[in-house]
């Protein structure tokens, strides 16, 4: 199985210049699968058996629905190169926005995208209809184009997916679905953390859809133990799925309950274990990990809104010199933490810190940070365990 291949019931990253959405391909070969990106509709099965990159909207006369075919393509062939010979002003004092320089209505539009016209021949029509855009600066003309093409581009690029995409495609939706966890945040806790090939690591997911346990998985490679962990229910794992993991990066994942494993943790230290009868016993073969027990882990990551009570327990399964990482989107519930955990002398190089982080634009005489900015991407207390 070639893994660079769209293949049917795999999750695909699909993104029309800054648009980007997260679709599964169907499981049956031969049914049509429609999406819709911007206002498009597209026929995603179309790509199924081709190479991931980009691909261009076309119809074919074969083919009778209203939606775009997928037809893999290098030729890009951005509008600004096509209009790059028009005349340009050398500033906008002239141009009032009374919403008149445009000559082509809605009704016009829709028209002319019902008669099959490509992208790029709406927008070049947009542009000769337009009264103001010959006087428009050259800047000016770049960023009518650039928002044009949002709508109306023909090529889009399908992407496979990997923890950066997925990181930042679930920040773009809604931050507060992965706890205001953003791509930097995650590359800090997957170093603090020290996640490495053959280690064993716990990771308690309160509201990340999985995030973070895809990211150590994909690190270790189907190399260690990662146990995922979850209060009630079963753990969260939409990102997981959304991976597309084959069988053996999937076996270190081991799911378990916190409950069902701290009562088995008090049979131990009461010494009622051999109590427990035969036919309940789990049978471990070679290949399977050992039981999670008290100071067995090489690194423990909690995410969640109030982590205080949890990540004190949870650090008792951790080894001496064993790295842990705390995530919350405030800083309240990681102060109490941090007092906490240096009033009992639990760890050395407690830090808590969050990172700052803002986009900048990079173009020629125009480089500058963007308006918008993230305010907070969460905070993190970090340190490694000392047995005092």
């Amino acid at each position: 199985m070639d893994v660079n291949l769209i293949l049917n019931d795999h999750f695909v990253l699909v993104q029309r210049k800054s648009q980007m959405s997260l679709h599964q391909l169907p499981k049956k070969e031969g049914k049509q699968w429609t999406i819709k990106v911007g206002r498009d509709l597209v026929d995603l099965s179309t790509a199924l058996g081709k190479p991931y990159g980009t691909f261009k909207l076309s119809r074919s006369e074969e083919n009778k629905s209203k939606a775009f075919s997928l037809v893999p393509s290098n030729d890009v062939v951005e509008m600004k190169e096509k209009l790059k010979d028009l005349n340009s002003g050398e500033n906008n004092k002239e141009i009032w926005d009374d919403g008149k320089s445009q000559q082509l209505k809605k009704e016009d539009i829709e028209e002319l995208r019902g008669q099959g016209l490509t992208g790029s021949e709406i927008v070049t029509q947009l542009v000769e209809n337009s009264k103001t855009f010959q006087i428009k600066t050259e800047f000016s003309q770049e960023k009518y184009l650039n928002k044009k093409e949002e709508k109306y581009s023909e090529w889009v690029e399908i992407l496979k997916p990997n923890i950066r995409h997925l990181a930042k495609y679930f920040y773009s939706q809604d931050p507060m679905q992965i706890l205001n966890l953003r791509p930097d945040t995650l590359a800090m806790i997957m170093s603090l953390a020290n996640i490495k090939s053959n280690g064993k690591f716990a990771v308690f997911d309160g509201g990340c859809q999985g995030l973070v346990t895809a990211a150590i998985l994909d690190r270790i490679q189907g190399l260690g133990t990662v146990w995922n962990l979850c209060l009630k229910g079963i753990s969260q794992k939409r990102v997981i799925q959304a991976m597309n993991f084959n069988p053996k990066q999937l076996k270190p994942l081991k799911n378990a309950n916190l409950l069902k494993i701290k009562e088995s943790l008090k049979k131990e230290e009461s010494g009622d274990g051999d109590e427990v009868p035969a036919a309940k016993m789990i049978k471990l073969d070679e290949d399977a990990p050992p039981p999670l027990e008290f100071e067995s882990l090489d690194g423990l990551v909690v995410v969640c809104r109030r982590p205080n009570a949890i990540a004190k327990e949870l650090v008792k399964l951790l080894a001496p010199s064993g790295n842990f990482v705390i995530f919350c989107p405030y800083s309240e519930p990681l102060s109490e933490t941090y007092t906490d955990f240096r009033e009992c002398s639990l760890a050395v190089n407690l830090k808590l810190t969050e990172a700052w982080f803002r986009l900048h634009q990079v173009l020629p005489l125009r480089t500058h940070p963007e308006v918008n900015m993230s305010g907070s991407g969460g905070y993190i207390l970090s340190g490694i365990k000392v047995v005092s």
